[in-house]
């Protein structure tokens, strides 16, 4: 089984987080997916995001959740990894699936919300997917379990997983029972053991969030499903290096 690349934010070990640009620089260099992050506007509109506040990526300030698109929009994507980039703005979902609509490519979107309430996040994002016959390339992640129960009441054919800082047998079982077909621990959990058990429990594995060049050859071991990282690049290279030996 083939472990699968998913560019963290895109490709933002390089270029500014969850922007078309990290997305396509993702694809160019051979990752076979994306890990991004969606969020409603204050007008209801699902935007690629992932803090909550804007200070830190843009140059817009207070809640993300407070804007409407268009004053979102009027804002700029602090370009500070690379200097002479195009001007990068926020992407809604729509934007990001007319882009990817005729790429074979995998999808995760983590839905971004304070709390497991229910603002309608889940319905919006997969009404998109399904406008744009995208069923079959998504995954659907949380850490809130409330809003993973919601995404598989409103589509139980959607694919899931739950987001988990720790993780142990007990955690493995409670994901299972919540119907995911997912779990994605963070890679400080990842160990034979937790392998084997999520194994048992016919979970597979997406972890995150992995970048040296260590790690990555001890992930790519491991025989889970994915690795999510911020530099897609170094992990094709690890595994075309693997593909020549064998």
């Amino acid at each position: 089984m083939k472990t699968l690349n998913l560019a963290h934010r895109g490709f933002s070990g390089q270029y500014p987080e969850n922007t078309m640009i990290a997305f396509e620089k993702a694809y160019e260099t051979g990752a076979d997916g994306i890990e991004l992050d969606a969020q409603l506007t204050k007008d209801g509109e699902v935007v690629l995001f992932h803090d909550e506040t804007l200070e830190r990526l843009t140059n817009g300030k207070g809640h993300l959740t407070d804007h409407t698109l268009n004053e979102l929009k009027a804002y700029s994507i602090n370009c500070q990894i690379q200097a002479g980039l195009p001007e990068q703005k926020i992407p809604t979902l729509r934007e990001y699936f007319d882009w990817v609509q005729d790429k074979n490519f995998v999808t995760n979107i983590e839905l971004k919300t304070a709390t497991s309430e229910n603002i309608g996040l889940e319905e919006k994002v997969l009404d998109l997917i399904e406008d744009y016959h995208l069923e079959d390339q998504i995954i659907i992640s949380s850490f809130h379990r409330g809003n993973m129960v919601r995404v598989k009441r409103l589509n139980p054919n959607i694919q899931t997983g739950l987001l988990v800082a720790g993780c142990n047998e007990r955690i493995i079982q409670t994901t299972k029972e919540l119907g995911m077909d997912y779990i994605h621990p963070h890679a400080l959990c990842l160990d034979e053991e937790l392998v084997e058990v999520a194994n048992s429990y016919n979970l597979k594995i997406n972890t995150w969030t992995v970048n040296e060049k260590a790690d990555l050859e001890k992930a790519e071991k491991a025989g889970i499903n994915a690795i999510i990282t911020d530099f897609p690049n170094r992990l094709r290279k690890i595994q075309e290096k693997q593909s020549a030996s064998v």
